[in-house]
């Protein structure tokens, strides 16, 4: 390998730790100014939806309480949950617009619009110790975090068994961020133009996220980090972040597949300290800096997944024991860079290389030449023969 593209890499590599801190750096609330820009807010949710001031539930009988006040619908059973829905909350810049507390009965929160809120656990809709719960179609945009599970803080209060779609969390801080939180899942969601992360993930085990879209974010798409195991990340369209489009570090047996992850400022796939994960049938493509990158990442599965067009289609970096097979890595600067790995199997990749633009007037004149005379060929035929019917009697 040539010394100059050794030194690119170490580059890339140091700016990928770097990254790699600042979600811990930032996530320090003496970093954070407000958010007050509401101006952008969905007019059309806002008619349909009543104005009202900020919830707080406490305990499964501060359900009991709310419902008695007239103030929600249900029963907070399976088949009857609890229900809020169509209402305007501004968070006043102090605290969540919504927050429940130790809660275990069923609720739905939905087609809301929460926005304005302040730092800590707050956002536009907060959870501590929740489970069982439905967050459908709720716009929680122009806050500090659109939607939190568990505490931003010191990570406790984890939440399980919640089902978080179809919402929009744009403009905020943070979009979503789930802290020690199990079993949930994360679908179909909206997360663009946030300051950190679209999806931040802080040890949160067998959680799915499918179906999102995450967009300019100006930190990642997606931020998977602290000792995950089996969490699902598929079917997203994640584009057009600042930094990376999916970034995963110290986590374990998870799944990312069938994810469209095109034109990030830094990579479109990157791990850190993470063995034993499968990266398949992922689109990587016109990324500014890699297709897919593995830092000190061991046992991984990198297989069927297309990386085009970027400057370095896959790297390795101290990395050992990691299966690159059938993956599709056309028009890179480079294909595939390892560097301090052992027991790797790299196999069965197509690193086929496309014309460079420099060629393109040549080929334009060779190709115009090719058919002007083609053109002038069946002309001059086409003289000779006038009457081609009879010319061809003999025959």
């Amino acid at each position: 390998m040539k010394s100059n593209t050794k030194s690119k890499i170490i580059i890339l590599i140091t700016l990928g730790i770097l990254f790699a801190l600042i979600p811990k750096i930032t996530i320090n609330p003496s970093f954070i100014t407000g958010n007050s820009d509401v101006t952008n807010l969905d007019n059309e949710n806002l008619k349909i939806s009543a104005v009202s001031g900020k919830i707080h539930i406490i305990n499964n009988s501060g359900w009991v309480d709310f419902r008695n006040a007239g103030n929600c619908t249900g029963s907070g059973t399976y088949s009857d949950p609890y229900v809020i829905e169509d209402l305007v909350i501004d968070g006043g810049s102090s605290g969540n617009s919504i927050l429940i507390e130790n809660s275990n009965v069923y609720f739905k929160i939905e087609n809301c619009t929460l926005y304005n809120t302040e730092w800590g656990s707050d956002a536009g809709i907060g959870l501590l110790n929740v489970n069982n719960s439905q967050l459908i179609g709720n716009d929680c945009s122009y806050s500090q975090v659109g939607i939190v599970l568990g505490d931003v803080l010191d990570y406790s209060g984890g939440c399980y068994n919640n089902t978080i779609t179809g919402n929009i969390v744009n403009n905020n801080r943070g979009g979503m961020y789930l802290f020690d939180s199990y079993n949930n899942t994360i679908s179909s969601n909206t997360a663009n133009n946030n300051t950190w992360s679209g999806i931040y993930l802080v040890g949160s085990n067998y959680t799915v996220v499918s179906g999102n879209t995450m967009k300019d974010n100006k930190m990642c798409g997606i931020n998977i980090g602290g000792g995950h195991n089996n969490v699902i990340v598929s079917g997203n369209i994640i584009s057009e972040n600042y930094m990376q489009g999916l970034w995963m570090d110290e986590s374990f047996n998870n799944t990312i597949s069938g994810n469209i992850i095109d034109n990030n400022n830094f990579s479109g796939i990157c791990l850190i300290d993470s063995n034993y994960n499968v990266i398949s049938g992922n689109t990587a493509n016109n990324n500014n800096e890699c297709g897919i990158v593995l830092f000190y990442s061991n046992y991984n599965t990198i297989s069927g997944n297309t990386a085009n067009n970027n400057k370095y289609g896959i790297i390795l970096y101290n990395n050992g024991y990691n299966i690159v097979s059938g993956n599709t890595l056309i028009g890179n600067d480079e294909c595939i860079v390892e560097l301090n790995c052992q027991g790797n199997v790299i196999q069965d990749n197509d690193c086929t290389t496309t014309p460079s633009l420099n060629y393109l007037p040549s080929i334009l004149i060779i190709s115009t030449a090719i058919i002007g005379v083609s053109v002038f060929m069946i002309y001059k035929n086409g003289r000779k023969f006038k009457k081609p019917q009879e010319d061809l009697d003999f025959l």
